[in-house]
């Protein structure tokens, strides 16, 4: 029975608790908070003006101070209470307004954590009121908290205006245009007068697509003020003004008549203004030129007292870069600058609080003077330190298309050779080809370097490597490191350290490449004429029982019985054409008159002779760029000395046909040569025994388009003669004076032209 009682009792309870869950709960809720001196009974939020959401934890007692903390990724605000507990139902509470999303407590052995879980980093303040504690939060989205413990580094990532602005806005005071006027100036100038509830504001301006638009960040704007404004009839640079209104600024947008204007901002006592002024051409060139070294967005700024940090991270926001500033970085400062650029404003805000900066890259480091410079020295300590203690690696490098030895000296600061030496790869060449190439033009006349202005030369016999100074400012191996050559596989053997060979490799792959080759073609033309003309006369008596031919060839007469006629035999006077060049003159004979035993007789003798010639070399010859050739053909005249000491001794001289050619090519593919070309020959020999030479040279330096002809130059010798010879007195006779005359007329022409086309080989194989 008392089994069975007991059995209904239990069930009444059981029935009891199941229908009152909550009670149960409420009673042992009470029990624990019985147990403790502080709990957290309620949590609350509510949403402020101004974008803000306001978070109250209602305490049972006094409440106390939490230890705050922060985190960025993820985004949390966590609050600390020690010595208080839980007494509330939930452990997580779901908000899901502005920035927050949830709200989680945990709770220790001796204190309780509450943490705010947001969806971005926001700037906050707490609060204790009585037994509330209070934490309000702003919605804007910021990088930095109000009071800037340092410049967070913001990644320089595409962004919209606006983000950037709400960014600064969170470091300004709010700012709010109470009135907007407009007026003409006494020379043509256009003020916007923009009336501001307090001085402290940033104007950022700047120049899009031939408007100026003016921002006036964390400032509202009334809505009667939002509205166009036609000033067309002013007569000033302004046509319309467009004014509009966002959350974090206010836009003023100036579209002008054209773009012979200058514009400038102001602040003085709470009044904006915008001048804009009519400029004429030369002007406008002028103000284009003076404002080349800054070119960032221009601003205003209007501050006192504002924290430098402050001011670093507003600039440092239209910067798009990453910003870091030291804890050496602080103070206040008071700014008044009107409408200058940001970066302008950077340094004189840095040169006023003794500060500099460091870039690198899309990073600005912000310190003291004399900071930055302790800081790279100690990096180049470290720096030096690691490179005595690399260890030491030996590469083998092959060198395709350039000499071994060529890059040695480049590793070691100096030159890799002058222009020309482009000697073989043997010690006996690199000795002496040097001095042969770059100063071996014919005859000891050295040819002219393409880089010293082709109108300087080396000295002939002058060894290129003497021409070179070690430069260790770019020496590339370091104290440590060697490099030899081995000549015959072109192979460049170096023991460095392995930072230092990968330098070395870059510089190699870059300048070990194949050189392009000219082909230079040349035509030597050496024209010359030779024009003679004689005309004489002979006159005389021979006997008239013998006929002779009327006809006469050479500069004898021959006696030939035809038709009753008697050429000249005994002649009276004697004119007549001598023999030019060994060519007997055409005659003409006649009989003037016959009498009973004489005949009286007449021969004109008559002599032309045309020489014409045009002797043609074509000398040719390949190189590669910049590097000296030479072709030659002809012979070697003996030229024989004598002195008392030694007796005669025997030279020989060249006479040949000599093209000695230094091509350059140039980027754009033309070609620029110093050449010499020489034409020499023996001459007819002297009556001493002696062989003269004749001598045709020309040495220059030119600028030819690849493919292209030019005439380097030409010599024109001419001479021109005309002999009379006359017998006095019956030379003058009229009608039958020329009969007592001999006339001869000589012209001689001689001609040398030179013509030289280079051509760059472009084959496939050998083109970079």
């Amino acid at each position: 029975m008392k089994t069975k009682q007991g059995s209904i009792v239990l069930n009444q309870v059981g029935h009891f608790l199941g229908f009152c869950p909550l009670l149960f709960l409420l009673l042992c809720q009470s029990a624990r908070v019985d147990a403790g001196d502080l709990a957290i009974t309620a949590i609350d939020f509510a949403a402020l003006s101004g974008d803000k959401l306001q978070i109250q934890l209602d305490m049972n007692g006094a409440a106390v101070q939490p230890k705050v903390f922060q985190t960025d990724n993820p985004a949390r605000i966590a609050l600390d209470f020690v010595g208080v507990t839980n007494a509330l139902a939930k452990k997580m509470i779901p908000v899901n307004q502005g920035v927050v999303s949830t709200i989680y407590i945990a709770e220790a052995a001796d204190r309780i954590r509450v943490v705010i879980n947001l969806l971005e980093a926001t700037p906050f303040e707490t609060k204790v009121a009585g037994n509330k504690v209070l934490l309000t939060l702003n919605r804007a989205k910021t990088i930095a908290s109000a009071n800037l413990n340092s410049i967070v580094a913001k990644p320089k990532i595409p962004t919209t205006k606006k983000n950037v602005n709400s960014v600064v806005a969170t470091l300004l005071p709010e700012q709010v245009i109470s009135g907007f006027d407009f007026k003409r100036g006494d020379k043509g100038e256009g003020r916007i007068l923009i009336y501001l509830a307090n001085p402290d504001t940033v104007v950022n301006s700047k120049q899009e697509g031939g408007k100026v638009v003016i921002n006036l960040l964390n400032t509202r704007l009334p809505e009667n003020l939002a509205k166009r404004l036609d000033v067309t009839e002013f007569a000033t640079p302004i046509k319309f003004i467009d004014t509009v209104a966002s959350k974090q600024e206010t836009t003023v947008t100036v579209t002008t008549q054209n773009e012979l204007y200058d514009y400038s901002l102001f602040q003085s006592e709470g009044l904006l203004t915008i001048e804009f002024r009519p400029l004429s051409n030369e002007e406008k060139d002028a103000l284009d030129r003076v404002r080349v070294k800054y070119k960032g967005d221009r601003l205003s700024l209007n501050f006192q007292e504002i924290d430098i940090r402050s001011v670093i991270a507003i600039l440092a926001e239209f910067t798009g870069q990453n910003v870091v500033a030291g804890d050496d970085v602080n103070g206040t400062i008071t700014l008044k600058l009107d409408d200058v650029p940001w970066d302008e404003a950077l340094d004189f805000i840095m040169m006023t609080k003794g500060l500099e900066k460091f870039e690198s890259g899309t990073v600005t480091l912000v310190a003291p003077v004399g900071k930055i410079k302790e800081y790279k020295e100690k990096q180049q300590e470290t720096a030096t330190v690691i490179e005595q203690l690399d260890p030491l690696v030996t590469e083998y490098i092959k060198i395709n298309y350039a000499r071994a030895e060529n890059f040695r000296n480049l590793l070691n600061g100096r030159d890799a050779g002058a222009i020309g030496a482009c000697g073989i790869n043997s010690p006996a060449a690199s000795a002496s080809s040097s001095s042969a190439l770059v100063g071996g033009g014919v005859g000891g006349a050295p040819l002219q370097n393409p880089t010293q202005g082709m109108g300087q030369s080396m000295s002939q016999g002058t060894p290129a490597s003497s021409l070179t100074t070690k430069n260790d400012k770019i020496a590339m191996l370091s104290a440590r490191g060697s490099a030899v050559v081995d000549s015959r596989t072109n192979t460049l053997i170096v023991r460095e350290t392995p930072k230092q060979l990968e330098e070395m490799k870059k510089l190699i792959r870059k300048l070990d490449v194949p050189v392009r080759q000219v082909m230079i073609e040349s035509r030597i033309v050496n024209a010359s004429k030779s024009f003679a003309k004689n005309l004489g006369v002979r006159f005389g008596v021979a006997g008239s029982d013998t006929t002779f031919s009327t006809i006469a060839v050479s500069s004898k007469t021959i006696n030939n019985p035809i038709n009753g006629t008697a050429v000249v035999d005994n002649a009276l006077v004697d004119l007549g054409a001598a023999a030019i060049g060994a060519s007997p003159p055409g005659a003409l004979g006649m009989t003037l008159a016959k009498g009973a035993d004489y005949v009286l007789n007449l021969e004109i003798t008559a002599l032309q002779n045309q020489q014409l010639a045009e002797l043609i070399s074509n000398p040719r010859v390949m190189t590669a760029d910049r590097c000296q050739a030479t072709i030659k053909q002809g012979q070697q005249l003996p030229y024989t000395t004598s002195s008392g000491n030694t007796g005669p001794v025997t030279q020989l001289i060249d006479a040949t046909l000599q093209l000695d050619v230094l091509p350059q090519i140039t980027p754009n593919g033309s070609v620029i040569m110093a050449l010499k070309i020489t034409n020499d020959s023996a001459g007819a020999a002297l009556a001493s025994g002696g062989i003269p030479i004749d001598t045709q040279s020309i040495q220059t330096n030119v600028h030819v388009q690849d493919g292209e002809t030019i005439v380097l130059g030409g010599i024109f010798n001419g001479k021109q003669t005309n002999n009379t010879n006359a017998i006095p007195f019956l030379a003058d006779l009229p009608g039958i004076g020329f009969l007592f005359k001999n006339t001869e007329d000589v012209n001689n022409k001689k001609e040398l032209l030179i013509f030289v086309t280079p051509k760059i080989i472009t084959d496939n194989a050998v083109s970079n």
